[in-house]
């Protein structure tokens, strides 16, 4: 979005950048107002008035947006009536100026889950049939853009385009390419000049597991297991057991801070780690399972619950590996995959007897550990599916304890 902002900067356009994380602490029709007031000094900003009309216009609109910050509340009426004062005057100014605005959201996840949707509306009202375009960032599981009853937000493929820029372990090939790629990147610029001089092939494939694909884990890890090769008498390569145990001192580290946010945020810490007990019994005391599904309606109609698990996933604990899979028996069902963190069953060696997520030749593969031959390779997508499907459906009513208690706090 950046790159975005410089080049419409460049051609002279009208930008406006807003960081959500400022006014996480705020209801929804304030940080309009917020965004509001950032917009108008966008589009003013390099960008006079066609007329004196409009000049007035802009004028009034802002000294409304000033009053009402002012005010001790702002409901949501207030901030809606603005609405279509705002998408007038930017027609008219956009048209008259020949200029194209661009509104830049970034960190949109920070905002109230409840409260995304109401805002995306009304800055969809704001600035529909002008040529102003909104380009939102956000996490993906923790941003909602759209409520189906009534009709409320930006509905995808209809008003919104979604872009996604995760690398994640759905496509593992691709994933893989591009982590080793960064790494050998940044190999080069301290002359080694290939990964296969310092890494294993075996410890690359369990980067990939370990960092659930995430770039900067991964690179973390990178360099922790390369300490740790390196304390090894006679260590030539870094091997999986030194990315095994970097994995478990990075989710050591992850629990400390956790626990450490106890005093500041004790419900939530308190769910979060709670939480992630009880995940670790259900897979590997009760499923013998790594990886594990949680149904979409499950998903909807316990929230509390299914925060925890959004928890989990902010702090890399356990890691998203497919967010839409097919239910084989039910038609129309469909579920989202997570596993476990490696380091939650892995030491210096993985736990034995229990079925996990590997890489086998580029590609997801689903094995017993301690057992040979169970190993079964996802090397095509009906092969992957079937493998991911016969995970263990995780009921989000085992976390309603915790949230129980958090709620009751």
């Amino acid at each position: 979005m950046v790159e975005a902002m410089r080049i419409a900067d460049a051609g002279h356009q009208a930008t406006a950048w807003v960081n959500l994380q400022t006014y996480r602490r705020e209801a929804w029709p304030r940080v309009f107002l917020f965004l509001l007031a950032q917009l108008l000094k966008g589009v003013h900003k390099d960008h006079p008035g066609a007329d004196s009309s409009i000049t007035r216009d802009f004028a009034s609109v802002d000294e409304e947006v000033t009053r009402l910050l002012g005010a001790q509340n702002v409901t949501a009426t207030e901030a809606e009536r603005l609405a279509p004062r705002v998408n007038l005057l930017l027609r008219q100014y956009l048209s008259a100026t020949d200029t194209r605005l661009f509104l830049f959201l970034d960190d949109f996840h920070y905002l109230s889950r409840d409260d995304q949707p109401y805002l995306l509306d009304i800055l969809h009202a704001c600035v529909r049939d002008a040529d102003a375009w909104l380009k939102v960032a956000g996490i993906r599981h923790l941003t909602r853009w759209f409520i189906s009853h009534p009709p409320t937000g930006l509905q995808t493929g209809h008003d919104v385009r979604i872009l996604d820029l995760d690398v994640t372990l759905q496509d593992p090939a691709v994933a893989k390419s591009f982590l080793e790629d960064v790494l050998r990147k940044y190999g080069e610029a301290v002359n080694i000049g290939t990964l296969g001089g310092v890494f294993s092939q075996g410890s690359l494939d369990r980067l990939v597991l370990a960092s659930g694909a995430v770039p900067r884990d991964y690179l973390v890890l990178a360099s922790e297991a390369i300490v740790r090769a390196q304390s090894r008498s006679h260590g030539k390569l870094v091997g999986i057991q030194d990315v095994n145990s970097a994995a478990g001192d990075a989710a050591q580290s992850k629990i400390q801070e956790l626990e450490d946010d106890l005093a500041a945020h004790a419900g939530t810490a308190t769910a979060t780690l709670a939480g992630l007990q009880v995940i670790r019994r259900f897979c590997l005391d009760d499923k013998k399972f790594t990886y594990f599904r949680v149904d979409f309606k499950d998903k909807e109609t316990r929230q509390p619950e299914y925060a925890v698990l959004e928890h989990l996933l902010d702090v890399r604990l356990i890691h998203l590996v497919n967010p839409s899979v097919s239910d084989e028996r039910r038609a129309g069902e469909r579920s989202e995959v997570y596993m476990l963190d490696l380091s939650q069953f892995s030491g210096q060696r993985l736990k034995k007897f229990i079925r996990v997520l590997d890489f086998v030749q580029g590609s997801l593969a689903s094995k017993e550990t301690g057992r040979r031959g169970s190993t079964r390779i996802g090397d095509t997508p009906k092969k992957l599916l079937s493998i991911l499907r016969r995970g263990p459906t995780f009921e989000l009513e085992l976390v309603s304890p915790i949230t129980d208690d958090v709620g009751s706090e």
